[in-house]
């Protein structure tokens, strides 16, 4: 098994357990306490761009991974909003997901880039 390999394997693990947390969090009937305002975008922004960050590593197709998380971040803020009395859907929320998975990207292919122009 080559690094790469083993790479791949750790990142795809590491996206399944931040993504079953991240679902965890999400769609439970009581949202998180506030600790500052404004955290819980914090919180958005930063695991999803991980989420992105993870697929580029484990997975062969960012574009997919940009759609999927996407489709995730809409679907657990739908969730909030139609299912969960004590929840709201929050467009900011939707926004600090999104922009959390573009970031997540950009941050991957900079640090491709800067790698490869390192060992090249």
């Amino acid at each position: 098994m080559g690094l790469n390999s083993v790479m791949q394997t750790v990142a795809r693990c590491l996206f399944v357990f931040l993504l079953v947390f991240a679902l965890f969090s999400g769609l439970k009937s009581q949202p998180m306490p506030q600790v500052v305002p404004h955290f819980d975008l914090l919180l958005h922004f930063g695991a999803f761009a991980l989420l992105m960050g993870l697929w580029v590593v484990g997975f062969a197709r960012p574009l997919l991974g940009v759609a999927v998380l996407i489709a995730i971040g809409l679907g657990i803020e739908l969730w909030q909003g139609l299912l969960l009395p004590a929840r709201t859907a929050d467009e900011r929320d939707i926004l600090a997901n999104i922009s959390g998975v573009f970031s997540g990207w950009l941050a991957m292919v900079v640090l491709r880039r800067s790698a490869w122009l390192r060992m090249g």
